[in-house]
């Protein structure tokens, strides 16, 4: 193609040029962005009125809505325009850009349905440090960083989730110097002092401690503020570089002694697999045995063969096996519970347990058959008459159905039949429910 363009006339080329600029408003378009220099505050002009035309009726319901109710507006382009300026080494009008789309995008915040105008306004961030990434000039560096804190102090969305101060603070964190460290200063301090935020602030201080002032004093500030989950880790990884396992555990034990007075975690903690991670590390069989214990009781099932095989190579699994099953029945919900009883084969155990929970005789009745005959017919006749006394619609019939052939498949193909017939005598004023009976071929059962 090169060769082909190169072949062409340069007369010929520009008339051609100018002819499809007349005809495509985005060739021309394109054609002035890659080759005019940029006047800023024309094209500031023009920008804002294009959002203004992208963004319009987004206030009005009715206007924008899509047949799902989101809203529906496209800035696709205007971002392909912003990004093209950064290429062209335009930062600071690139910056400009991108900042006036997103405070026009803060301004319909409380119109979106469900996340569209705060999407959009993340990519803008995600421009925005991408195009402070490009940023070489000392002016357009300045530039970027009062321009930020400036972004900080809008409200505007804010009432309706717009909170992206950390991310603005963090862009502009990469241009801090010891001449406008304190304007810096003055915005993180207020954010540090909103405790439910604070550890994301903290974590922008201690990049701007790393920048000014050096590692040392990185250490001390992350010594400072280990109630911070983040800032912790950030001391268990540099621990565990430095293979100070004592470090390591005692920043787990503390951690989860702190966070049981003040979860931060749905589950089981990531603080304890760390802490089993650090004793395998250290080789120290009892003090794993004890975690890998506290994580199986907290409901990870797949801790149980770890725990196993360490009591084993303690020769303490014999003696410690009793205990531990009674810690599972107690901790454990009865579906766990029934699952370390199945994989021990304590069958007399898990027979009991089936018949508190009935709806389990389909997952074991099959494993309990040979050894429990009638009690494991007894049960699935029980289950299955309580399900058929409540089914209501022909999808619960359905399932009926589905559990007489388990009752086949467990070795029951005789009574399966018989509550089959017994069923359909009994609904008879049900046809669906008879219907589906009846679709149960010979062969099933």
């Amino acid at each position: 193609m090169r060769k082909f363009v190169e072949g062409l006339g340069r007369e010929k080329l520009v008339a051609f040029i100018v002819e499809y600029a007349e005809r495509d408003a985005k060739f021309a378009n394109a054609l002035k962005v890659r080759f005019c220099r940029p006047e800023f505050s024309e094209e500031l002009g023009k920008l804002e009125s294009a959002i203004d035309r992208a963004l319009r009726g987004v206030s009005d319901y009715y206007y924008s809505r899509d047949r799902e109710g989101c809203v529906n507006f496209n800035v696709r382009d205007i971002l392909t325009e912003i990004v093209l300026r950064v290429e062209q080494g335009y930062v600071r009008l690139a910056f400009a850009e991108v900042e006036l789309l997103y405070r026009k995008l803060l301004e319909k915040f409380e119109y979106q349905d469900e996340c569209e105008i705060s999407d959009e306004a993340e990519k803008c961030l995600e421009i925005m440090a991408m195009i402070a990434g490009k940023a070489v000039d000392e002016v357009d560096k300045g530039y970027i960083f009062r321009q930020c804190l400036v972004l900080v102090g809008v409200d505007d969305g804010k009432d309706y989730g717009a909170d992206y101060e950390d991310k603005l603070l963090r862009i502009a964190a990469e241009f801090v110097t010891l001449d406008n460290f304190s304007d810096l200063d003055k915005a993180l301090l207020v954010f540090e002092a909103q405790e439910w935020r604070s550890g994301d602030f903290k974590l922008i201080r201690l990049e701007v401690i790393r920048r000014l002032e050096g590692e040392k004093a990185v250490d001390a500030f992350v010594a400072e503020n280990l109630q911070f989950p983040k800032i912790r880790e950030i001391a268990f990884k540099k621990a565990m570089l430095d293979k100070n396992f004592v470090t390591c555990e005692q920043l787990c034990v503390d951690a989860l002694a702190l966070y049981s007075e003040r979860p931060q975690y749905f589950g089981i903690s990531p603080w304890l697999y760390k802490l089993f991670s650090v004793y395998e590390l250290m080789k120290n069989d009892v003090k794993l045995s004890e975690t890998a214990e506290v994580i199986l009781l907290k409901g990870n099932l797949e801790y149980y063969d770890k725990l196993k095989f360490l009591l084993k190579n303690r020769n303490v699994w014999d003696t410690c096996y009793a205990a531990l099953l009674c810690k599972c029945e107690l901790q454990l919900s009865c579906v766990q519970y029934m699952e370390i009883l199945a994989k021990e084969k304590e069958w007399a155990l898990l027979l009991e347990q089936v018949k508190k929970h009935s709806e389990q005789i389909y997952r074991y009745g099959k494993l309990l058959a040979e050894k429990y005959v009638s009690d494991v017919c007894s049960v699935f006749t029980w289950q299955i008459r309580k399900e058929a006394n409540v089914a209501c619609c022909r999808e619960a019939y359905k399932l009926v159905c589905l559990s007489i052939v388990c009752f086949a498949e467990a070795g029951y193909n005789m009574e399966a039949a018989e509550m089959k017939n017994a069923l359909k005598v009994e609904y008879k004023r049900k046809p669906a429910f008879v219907d589906e009976l009846n679709k149960i071929g010979d062969g099933l059962l």
